[in-house]
């Protein structure tokens, strides 16, 4: 299942490498410290007790803007990012929105 529109009642399938995010956009970060300015380079940790995975983050306006290294599956919005620079907490922020691998996907 790849999405799912309760609005207009609509289940969205196809294969699993459809799951495969590419970049988020994410809402509402929380920084610790001074927010990033410009984009850089970083990890991020978008599960609980997750593996860590290379990312370039940038703000722009009051939102994050990421870009994964490589593919990752299964994010979703609503779920939390954090960015790390090396083994500090850079900030967090909530997934608005997701840009899947495969073209044409939801």
């Amino acid at each position: 299942m790849l999405d799912i529109s309760p609005v207009t009642n609509t289940v969205t399938v196809g294969p699993a490498d459809a799951l495969d995010v590419t970049a988020l956009r994410a809402i509402r970060p929380r920084w610790c410290g001074a927010a990033p300015s410009g984009p850089g380079s970083y990890t991020a940790q978008l599960r609980a007790h997750g593996e860590e995975t290379a990312v370039t983050a940038e703000v722009v306006g009051d939102a994050l803007e990421v870009t994964f290294a490589e593919p990752v599956r299964g994010v979703a919005p609503g779920q939390a990012i954090v960015l790390y620079d090396g083994t500090r907490v850079v900030g967090s922020a909530t997934i608005a929105s997701t840009v899947r691998a495969t073209a044409g996907a939801v």
